[in-house]
């Protein structure tokens, strides 16, 4: 938004500094000369030490405009709520043609003796600093390489009739509003990938229910087999046992036989 006065066009009326700590921030200031006389100006701010301006002052040929800088200082500390109260003022009057930049003094600015100096002030407005674009574009790029691979290696994992009956729709990743762009939003797609890509699909109630179901049954077969074995085992062990006397007589001929032989 631009302010206008009978001399200078000035734009904008609210200068606005991305607030970093421990950085100069810079801000540009347009004026405008509506006349066909040549213009000179001088800017001027509450706070001297924090701004630095450049041009501070100047003169603007008819019917042109310049650019004058204002950069903040480096700043260590936040304000609270990054509120400013800082203040500009941009003074303007006609001087004689063929006058330059050096030729510039503060008595020109001064409301004496019938001379006529406009003035438009500003105001000054911290905001937040916008999001690096290289780092959008950083993690657009890092979530791309995720997603083209893995949908290589859902293509060739399917057959050539597959993919051009399109009985499998290749469209598994739209755009969501992301600021990164896309994101994997069809099942499907990740189920395809088969062992290349280990995914975690989370079921209805409905599925939960019968998949608990199948996982407890396949427990409770397997309790019955180990019982089961278990259960032969004591048996035979217990029918082993049983029968003290005939593995003793076995050992007493076995023992009497390798005597026999040893004695002869």
């Amino acid at each position: 938004m631009a302010a206008s006065c009978d001399l200078l066009d000035v734009d904008p009326l609210e200068l606005q500094f991305p607030f970093v700590l421990n950085k100069q921030i810079s801000c540009p200031l347009r004026l405008a000369n509506r006349t066909n006389h040549t213009v000179a100006f001088k800017v001027k701010t509450t706070s001297p030490r924090k701004y630095c301006v450049r041009p501070n002052n100047g003169v603007v040929l008819p019917r042109s405009s310049c650019t004058v800088v204002v950069t903040m200082q480096a700043q260590k500390v936040v304000p609270p709520d990054l509120q400013c109260k800082d203040k500009f003022l941009v003074q303007s009057v006609v001087v004689s043609d063929g006058l330059s930049n050096k030729d510039i003094t503060w008595q020109m600015f001064v409301k004496e003796g019938g001379n006529v100096v406009e003035e438009v002030k500003l105001k000054v407005a911290y905001v937040m600093p916008p999001e690096p674009s290289s780092e959008i574009a950083e993690e657009h790029d890092g979530l791309e390489r995720v997603l083209v691979p893995m949908q290589r290696i859902v293509d060739n994992g399917r057959s050539t009739s597959e993919v051009s009956s399109g009985s499998v729709s290749l469209r598994s990743a739209e755009e969501v509003g992301s600021p990164v762009g896309r994101i994997v939003k069809n099942g499907e797609f990740l189920k395809a990938a088969g062992p290349a890509l280990e995914t975690k699909t989370y079921a209805g109630p409905t599925e939960q229910s019968n998949q608990l179901s199948t996982i407890i049954a396949k427990l409770t077969e397997e309790k019955n087999s180990a019982l089961e074995q278990n259960q032969k085992l004591r048996d035979e062990l217990v029918s082993i046992w049983s029968k003290p006397c005939v593995f003793s007589w076995v050992a007493i001929c076995t023992l009497s036989s390798m005597f026999i032989s040893l004695c002869t």
